[in-house]
């Protein structure tokens, strides 16, 4: 039994006192993301004639921010949960008391395979049924409505419509504090300059990192949608915009046509200003990688080891480059050095 297990069978022993003779079985790392640690695991427990057998997931959160991502993620998915959107279960969470040094959640095990796996083996019909029902989820979060996700007291700044963007540029101003030879600060006015131009009438529940790797499909063909750390209410916009540059970093631009066509189509609304919001996501995503890159990944809230899978990704995060060259004709200088490091 190895640390991590060790750990998990003792805090269980305390925690499920109520439950007769906790073990802890199959303890299995299943990271893929950036941010955090998954292990799937089973809980046994109860009479020796009646053993019970609960098949859960320990997620670790690291880095900076880390507590505020878990509690983030545990109090929305119990939100979503409770209004009937296709989220795993959450049990526990702890930040205070964890036996392994960081924050982490519990929460059910879905049996299912990731969509983008799915996607990948499919024929052209059944890909176009995966991209709709993938759309349809997406549409659906974003219809939900946004009050029941927010205190009573919180409710009045989002009815400002230049509320989100302006979060946006905030937080970029504080990143450009801390990293001031970035090379970003040209393109995060680029867009300040467009502010006008992207106010949000309707608020929505955002997921931000919604991709066919954050959907398990299940046995019966229903759907799952996991990882929420990023859960918030902003403008829809921002989450559709950044799903479509990953799209296009990662499947081509043809699969990014047919995500915004399907979405529009199942929302019933074409989206405004996309170009706009194309440009926030990939200054997201190029800050992100470049200063995990060039800086070190802990300092962005992910994992020391995510610096692996972002150094095999150079082909995507071209593309990404490209999308904003594209629109807005600034290059990066940083983000010149870090493609040119992953030649190297």
């Amino acid at each position: 039994m190895n640390q991590i297990a060790r750990r998990l069978q003792a805090y269980c022993n305390e925690k499920f006192q109520g439950k007769h003779e906790v073990r802890v079985l199959n303890l299995e790392n299943i990271t893929t993301g950036w941010e955090s640690e998954v292990y799937a695991f089973v809980l046994e427990h109860g009479q020796p004639s009646n053993r019970v057998r609960e098949e859960l997931i320990l997620r670790l959160y690291s880095g900076e921010g880390a507590g505020e991502k878990s509690a983030r993620e545990f109090r929305s998915i119990k939100r979503l949960y409770e209004v009937g959107y296709p989220v795993p279960q959450v049990y526990v969470m702890e930040h205070e008391q964890s036996p392994f040094g960081k924050p982490f959640i519990l929460m059910e095990k879905i049996d299912g395979r990731v969509m983008w796996a799915q996607l990948d083996a499919a024929n052209e019909t059944v890909r176009a049924e995966l991209i709709t029902q993938f759309c349809k989820l997406f549409a659906r979060l974003h219809q939900l409505d946004w009050h029941f996700f927010v205190e009573a007291a919180e409710q009045p700044r989002f009815h400002d419509p230049y509320t989100f963007g302006d979060e946006w540029f905030g937080i970029a101003h504080h990143f450009l504090e801390q990293f001031p030879d970035s090379g970003f600060r040209a393109v995060v006015e680029w867009l300040e300059n467009r502010r006008a131009l992207v106010p949000c009438y309707k608020p929505a529940p955002t997921h931000n990192d919604f991709h066919p790797g954050n959907v398990l499909v299940q046995p019966n063909d229903s759907p799952v949608v996991i990882d929420w750390t990023g859960f918030r209410i902003s403008d829809a916009r921002f989450d559709l915009a950044w799903t479509l540059v990953l799209a296009d970093a990662y499947m081509g631009s043809e699969w990014r046509e047919n995500i915004l066509r399907e979405y529009e189509h199942l929302s019933g609304e074409q989206v405004d200003a996309l170009d706009c919001f194309i440009v926030f996501a990939c200054v997201r995503r190029l800050f992100d990688v470049t200063t995990s890159i060039l800086h070190g990944t802990e300092k962005m809230g992910m994992r020391a080891d995510a610096i692996v899978a972002m150094k095999k990704s150079k082909t995507a995060h071209e593309r990404v480059y490209q999308m904003l060259i594209e629109r807005t004709g600034l290059r990066i200088k940083e983000v010149d050095e870090m493609l040119l490091s992953l030649h190297s």
